[in-house]
């Protein structure tokens, strides 16, 4: 068997956290405020609410990891314990893209794996730069995995036989 070569390794865009960085934004000038109104600096300690609650958001985007290699689609997401789910590339059946509105205007999209894994019969990812391209990838090279596994190295049928 060959070696496993990487194709592409990325992570989702943290624009998916938009809404909640503008949150965590809005609540720390509200607390910077109520500290100025009150002349109490002591608020300001509740500071680290919004700023540890948006590096918390922040690290669940960044931890989870897309590995395409010429054989497996990789998922590895999780800060302190990880969770690694492969889909070998024979399995893929049908991929799609979802660009929604916001996502268009910061050139980033969902792919939408179908497999026939039983573990995970739908892969979504979620806010993933070069979509189009990342799908092609997975398309292209679940096409090669599953000629290879029909024909084998010296290009003879391979049959199941059943004593």
């Amino acid at each position: 068997m060959e070696p496993e070569k990487t194709i592409h390794q990325t992570s989702p865009s943290q624009i998916v956290n938009l809404k909640f960085f503008l949150v965590c934004g809005l609540l720390a000038a509200g607390i910077i405020v109520l500290s100025f109104v009150l002349n109490n600096p002591v608020l300001l300690v509740f500071l680290l609410v919004p700023f540890a609650y948006a590096w918390w958001k922040w690290m669940l985007v960044k931890s989870m990891k897309l590995t395409l290699t010429d054989q497996r689609l990789i998922v590895s997401q999780g800060v302190f314990n990880k969770v690694t789910n492969e889909t070998e590339l024979y399995r893929v059946r049908d991929t799609s893209i979802e660009e929604p509105f916001f996502y268009r205007m910061f050139s980033v999209g969902n792919i939408v794996v179908y497999s026939t894994d039983e573990a995970e019969g739908k892969l979504l990812f979620t806010a993933f730069r070069k979509p189009h391209w990342i799908k092609d990838q997975i398309r292209n090279y679940a096409e090669i995995c599953r000629k290879n596994r029909r024909w084998g190295n010296d290009n003879v049928l391979i049959h199941e036989h059943q004593l």
